[in-house]
């Protein structure tokens, strides 16, 4: 196994045993490998109400048992209006993958490693139904073209990545469905795990059997939401009592991750960013959230300076087009920034990272968007329309003006404001250009364009392929 990959293999066992809350189907036994895919090594982990770790055989030969990461806990409420506490009714268990291993067995079912080669990438964002009182808004968990995830899924599945990236916002289901309401009728709801099951495991079954994952942490999944699981089923780093997201007042360890690599290839990798903590407004420059992501877009810069294409992924854009909402025109456009692009904006001007960046891949905005700038700035790329209720309530494409995009400093700009999922497919034998397309929820080609650097400058050029 190449330097500078961590693939997480995590198990779902399932058994019957009668202490398991009712929520999880104790009478099926339930096997579900996924892989996440993050730096330096490979663990494979093993969620299961069994009282034993399950054992795992490399290569038909060496047979192990795995560790035990974290135990049941059913978590007291973080504040009053969570409504429920977080119920973790599984154990959580791991173990390294060694190098020296091509292949993995556990109950009969065979798992392999990541290409050292990446041809095909899947991109999904925003994923979860939309449960929020706060926000009266109330998704109609339970109709497949309402909250079309599984399908999504299942379509994308079809076109056999060999990697998928997820941009953030997987958990969704925050307040209890109103006994009016028959579209979320019986949904689960809050931190625990029947939520992360119901919104997540399940519908992204065939995807998670099939391909390693790389998750870029959203600001659903910080401490002051669904942070728990984040941790305890996705996060990469050693699950402890502090980063755990249990206690508020050590979130400031939770809530922060170190920023890493993921190998696409000899010359392309993708560099991962946890902005889930971001502010909406702007940071003070004493804050410590400020000095975190200030250090951190540093260390991405250090990162990218090893490769010769890289992508940059972080959940909330950079840089996006919407909705002037302050404006008494409702169809201005402006391009949009947030505390993020203020920090990079003090490190590298108009171009916000180094320009060892080609791009950069985001979510948070229940829409897409391939944009690339007449300024040498990477590239945006924007994929969070995967399930989610969308950013509007139509499918019509944002167009701009010629004298927008002289304002805004856009060359090509492309948008799609309906479900589906994204491709980056390679171009060329060394992971220099890649096709950046998107698919509607039936896999149906919507748009694309070549992602390349040409004259220096980052570019996505509208294509027919």
């Amino acid at each position: 196994m190449r330097k500078n990959l961590t693939l997480f293999l995590t198990i779902f066992l399932c058994g019957c045993a009668s202490q398991i809350d009712n929520n999880i189907n104790s009478s099926k036994k339930i096997l579900q490998t996924y892989q996440v895919v993050g730096e330096d090594k490979l663990i494979v982990r093993a969620i299961t109400n069994q009282k034993e770790c399950p054992f795992i055989t490399w290569d038909n030969q060496t047979k192990e048992q795995l560790k035990l990461r974290v135990d049941y806990q059913n978590v007291p409420l973080r504040k009053a209006s969570d409504g429920v506490p977080s119920d973790f009714p599984i154990r959580t268990c791991e173990i390294v993958w060694p190098n020296s291993a091509s292949k993995a067995i556990i109950n009969d079912q065979t798992i392999y490693p990541l290409k050292k080669e990446i041809e095909r990438i899947v991109i999904l964002g925003d994923t979860g139904c939309r449960l929020k009182d706060a926000d009266n808004a109330y998704q109609d968990c339970n109709d497949s073209i309402k909250w079309p995830f599984k399908k999504i899924v299942d379509n994308a599945a079809k076109l056999k990545p060999d990697l998928v990236v997820h941009v953030g916002d997987i958990h969704y289901r925050e307040s209890h469905c109103p006994s009016n309401k028959e579209g979320c009728k019986n949904s689960p709801w809050g931190y625990g795990f029947d939520t992360w099951r119901a919104d997540f495991f399940e519908p992204a079954k065939s995807l998670l059997d099939t391909t390693p994952w790389v998750y870029v942490r959203g600001n659903h999944e910080s401490c002051q939401r669904a942070g728990q699981g984040w941790h305890r089923f996705i996060g990469l780093q050693t699950w402890t009592n502090e980063n755990s997201c249990n206690d508020p007042k050590n979130d400031d360890v939770g809530n922060y991750s170190e920023p890493f690599a993921v190998s696409l290839g000899k010359d392309a990798q993708l560099v991962v960013f946890d902005s889930a903590n971001m502010p909406s407004k702007e940071f003070n420059k004493n804050d410590f959230g400020y000095k975190t992501y200030y250090n951190q877009i540093k260390k991405s810069d250090e990162l990218a300076s090893k490769k010769i294409f890289n992508l940059f992924a972080n959940h909330q854009p950079i840089s996006i087009v919407t909705s002037a909402k302050n404006k008494s025109d409702k169809n201005e456009s402006v391009l949009n920034k947030n505390s993020l692009t203020t920090i990079m904006q003090t490190i590298h001007q108009d171009e916000l990272l180094s320009n060892s960046f080609n791009a950069t891949i985001h979510g948070h905005i229940h829409t897409v968007q391939a944009i690339d700038y007449t300024i040498k700035r990477a590239v945006t790329l924007v994929s969070g329309n995967a399930g989610s209720a969308l950013e509007y309530n139509n499918n019509q494409k944002i167009a701009l003006t010629t004298e927008q995009k002289k304002e805004f400093k856009i060359g090509n700009f492309q948008s799609y404001l309906d479900f589906g999922f994204a491709t980056l497919v390679r171009n060329d034998t060394k992971g220099l250009s890649w096709i950046f397309t998107e698919y509607d929820t039936d896999a149906k080609k919507v748009f694309s364009c070549i992602l390349s650097q040409q004259g220096g400058k980052s570019t996505c050029v509208p294509s027919n392929n």
